[in-house]
């Protein structure tokens, strides 16, 4: 019966793809405060406990290619519904992990899972969604989204105050089952499909590597966000190691970014109607890289300064996130679901590679990541007034 029940209400709807968004945000987020508690339990060093949250990302990366394609040739639904379904079996095995070898194995399994969900989240909006519809609706879900990672550490550390860490990877598996069966409602979007073998869809991906407009843009808008998932991993160390706060004035802190964020998208979605992509996106490469440098320059002042810092960098990224991904969007007009899986991929790539970085032994952890972030920021910045002169000049805007 409830696969009966269609999803048609456009507010419900940008709240659906806000909840299969959701799902990686509450894989990562949820239990980072739990990762020193995991790492003592077990009698090891807390880089090797992180090595689940990087190959979580590696997996959930490298997924995004293969269900890409797939939802180009059998549709959005099924791959929704299986990654949905993989997530939740594979959250319930986490939390019967016996050493940090298993955590590790099911944790990959999990970001496999939740791959599905994200890269189909962008297909969606790019199917049912044009112009400067399509970009208010990805700020809207911005905004929704910007929640999860906003409430999921503050979570993680209730539940840890009630329970073992365990128990985190229980409720996520919880949590996600309900999405599956909201899911169920979810009627198919993909109004055309690509026939051929799976070796030819993912041939497909080379047809991609000729749109130059389309590559150029996904190089430096995936590039721009890639410190805030540095920042995910790094946050604990520098909040609760080296300024000392508590897990529960960390998980505010955290959340407070993604309050930032969440504002950015809002202030974004509000004035999309009138601004030009050009105008926001200057003034959110801009801001970005003002927090960023904050972050360098003054973040060993005090938590208050670099959590300043990030706040600013997390508004404008947020600002800018739904107006980038719109543009990168506009550059496909076939093998949608292949585009937008690879956008997500290059995104979620380049911020493994930031938290691969800022999670080796550094004498000076906090000093590293300002000079990572600050360093991201301005090249992005920099080579921005090119790209959009190239794009404009191609027809890309």
């Amino acid at each position: 019966m409830i696969s009966s029940l269609k999803i048609k209400n456009p507010s419900l709807y940008i709240v659906f793809l806000s909840l299969i968004g959701a799902t990686p945000p509450l894989a990562t987020d949820m239990y980072l405060a739990a990762i020193p508690r995991i790492a003592a339990e077990w009698n090891v060093h807390v880089a090797e406990v992180n090595l689940s949250l990087v190959l979580w990302f590696a997996a959930f990366s490298l997924s995004l290619l293969i269900f890409g394609p797939l939802s180009d040739r059998f549709g959005r639904r099924p791959v929704l519904l299986f990654g949905l379904g993989l997530f939740v079996v594979s959250s319930f095995l986490c939390g019967l992990s016996v050493d940090p070898v298993s955590l590790i194995i099911f944790r990959i399994i999990q970001g496999i899972g939740a791959a599905a969900p994200s890269s189909m989240v962008m297909a969606i909006c790019r199917d049912k969604y044009d112009g400067r519809e399509r970009q208010r609706a990805l700020a809207y879900i911005g905004v929704i989204l910007a929640v999860a990672p906003m409430v999921a550490p503050s979570i993680g550390t209730m539940l840890l105050h009630l329970g073992s860490w365990r128990l985190i990877f229980f409720t996520q598996a919880g949590m996600v089952a309900i999405t599956t069966i909201i899911a169920l409602g979810y009627e198919e979007t993909a109004k055309e499909r690509i026939n051929g073998s799976i070796p030819f869809l993912f041939s497909r991906y080379k047809s991609l590597t000729h749109n130059r407009e389309y590559a150029a843009a996904t190089t430096i808008m995936g590039l721009s966000i890639a410190p805030f998932y540095g920042f995910i991993a790094v946050s604990p160390v520098i909040y609760i190691k080296v300024f000392g706060l508590s897990e529960a004035y960390f998980s505010i802190l955290f959340g407070m970014n993604a309050v930032c964020a969440m504002a950015g998208s809002f202030v974004s979605a509000k004035i999309s109607i009138k601004a030009s992509q050009a105008k926001m996106m200057t003034v959110g490469f801009t801001g970005a890289f003002a927090g960023g440098l904050g972050v360098l320059l003054l973040g060993h002042m005090g938590y208050q300064f670099f959590a300043a810092g990030m706040f600013t960098f997390a508004f404008f990224t947020g600002f800018n996130r739904p107006v980038s991904s719109s543009l990168v969007l506009e550059q496909v007009k076939t093998d949608i679901g292949s585009a937008s899986s690879f956008m997500v991929f290059y995104q979620f790539m380049t911020g493994a590679v930031c938290m691969w970085l800022v999670t080796m032994p550094h004498k000076d952890p906090l000093r590293f990541y300002g000079i990572l972030i600050t360093s991201i920021t301005l090249t992005v910045l920099l080579v921005w007034p090119v790209l959009f002169k190239w794009l404009r000049k191609k027809g890309g805007i």
